[in-house]
């Protein structure tokens, strides 16, 4: 008994310190290292590599093309769990960024947390590029990427390579991925701070290959650095792309972006009428509504407004009825007129970009109508005098809210509602939280990772539209 205690405790003890994060100097070489990953941080060359013990792989950067007589990274301090260092990333009207860079381990868990500061955060800085991206040189080395289109898997020596940048905030997922697809280790990029960021995927030689590796570009908050900028490589030593989605939905659930269709069902058992039901737009009739139910459709999400008593009637068949709406798109106020989905006071509540012109939204087909771009700090205002009118004289179970989840993030600069791009990401989860707490079932078009608390279900991720070859949003019934 009393030596099993002591090997115990004896094997706490070793684990305990397997777990440690030690900082070491060599020279002018910094080791972070625990029982996972070894990081050499070169102050000279102003380089990173990564040794992955669990897989085998180092991970090393681009070599610089021209030599620096000082050390690239300068003022290098230890901290717990890592190191801090200087450094300088671009410049802007000729003064250098100069960032403090801190980078430390999360013990034993294969993640290296970088975050990207400034001393002045009010100083003005241009689009700069960030630290260059650790290489993958593998006959099957892919880049995995959530762009737009529900995801793709690119070969990193494809050329010419499909896309050679992506907006970090219109990605689906804030994460970026390599792996090697025959040996299934790679590591997952996540962008902590999306909302003002470039995924720039840039073509390096390394031996006889050339591959592609995703380097991240910082832009500029109102025209600052505004506040700190954080990376988490994750590093996982099997299981390729779908390890690589894996440790994107762990980061996720504990950052309490992941709830379930299960719970959001505990919470709206109307939910549960969505589960199998097709997905119905152009005709909300009672009589369609009872036409499909005896043909043998228990479910349906049914789309379109028709008399309130054959509305409940539709509920009662154990359909799900909902509207489309969209808080985005604007036309002028007419006179005596009050705020509506679709109409605002213009040119005061549209968006004012950095340039001084208001931000124009949807053309018609035909080029006659123009709709402009409503602030998103006015869409709450506009929803809150719209849908529970609505809900008093119709009885919708959903409601379907466009564009709000399918567009880029865009700063305002009004005065009397002036906006940052993470302010209007804000504003979006702010007005599908109050269609949400109206008890509606929430659907949104395309759909992207901060709506995932406050959508049911979303309609357009994986037709690619991105990449239309056809106008279907244009398109005119034929007379």
């Amino acid at each position: 008994m009393g030596m099993a205690l002591c090997l115990g405790l004896l094997a706490g003890w070793s684990s305990a310190l397997a777990a440690e994060v030690a900082v070491q100097q060599r020279g002018e070489v910094w080791v972070v290292e625990d029982e996972r990953l070894e990081v050499r941080v070169d102050a000279s060359a102003g380089a990173l590599v990564v040794r992955d013990k669990a897989c085998g792989y180092t991970w090393q950067q681009p070599p610089r093309e021209t030599p620096s007589a000082q050390p690239r990274f300068r003022d290098v301090q230890v901290l717990p769990n890592g190191l801090s260092f200087e450094a300088d990333f671009g410049a802007t009207k000729g003064r250098p960024n100069t960032v403090r860079v801190s980078l430390t381990l999360v013990a034993g868990t294969g993640d290296v947390s970088i975050v990207a500061d400034m001393a002045d955060r009010s100083v003005e800085v241009a689009p700069f590029p960030f630290l260059e991206p650790f290489l993958l040189d593998t006959p099957r080395g892919v880049l995995a990427i959530a762009d737009y289109c529900n995801g793709h898997i690119y070969p990193l020596d494809t050329r010419p390579f499909p896309r050679t940048t992506f907006s970090a905030s219109r990605l689906d997922m804030p994460w970026v991925g390599l792996c090697d697809l025959e040996k299934g280790f790679g590591y997952t990029l996540i962008l902590e701070t999306s909302d003002d960021a470039t995924v720039r995927c840039n073509v390096y030689k390394v031996r006889e290959r050339e591959v592609v590796a995703p380097q991240i570009l910082w832009q500029p908050s109102k025209g600052r650095f505004a506040y700190p900028r954080r990376l988490l490589y994750r590093f996982v030593a099997q299981g390729g792309y779908v390890a690589l989605a894996k440790a994107y939905r762990a980061y996720a659930q504990k950052q309490g972006l992941l709830v379930t269709l299960a719970e959001k069902a505990r919470r709206n058992p109307n939910l549960q009428r969505l589960f199998g039901a097709p997905d119905v737009w152009g005709n909300a009739s009672l009589s369609f509504a009872r036409e499909a139910k005896s043909l043998g459709v228990e479910k349906m999400l049914i789309h379109g407004r028709t008399s309130p008593q054959d509305m409940k009637a539709i509920n009662e068949l154990g359909y799900l009825t909902s509207e489309y709406d969209n808080y985005t798109d604007i036309l002028p106020l007419e006179e005596g007129k009050e705020v509506d989905s679709h109409h605002d006071l213009l040119p005061d509540n549209a968006v004012l970009r950095a340039d001084g012109q208001r931000m124009t939204a949807w053309l018609t087909w035909d080029k006659k109508t123009q709709y402009m771009k409503r602030c998103p700090a006015r869409w709450l205002p506009a929803a809150q005098g719209v849908i529970p009118k609505v809900l008093a004289q119709f009885p919708f179970l959903g409601r379907f809210i466009d564009v709000t989840t399918a567009e880029d993030l865009y700063e305002c600069y009004d005065e009397r509602h002036p906006l940052t791009r993470s302010d209007k990401r804000r504003c979006g989860e702010e007005l599908l939280g109050y269609v949400r707490s109206l008890g509606l079932v929430v659907g949104g078009e395309h759909g992207i990772w901060w709506a995932v608390p406050h959508l049911d279900y979303i309609e357009g991720m994986m037709s690619c539209n991105a990449y239309f070859s056809w106008p279907a949003g244009h398109l005119i019934r034929p007379k």
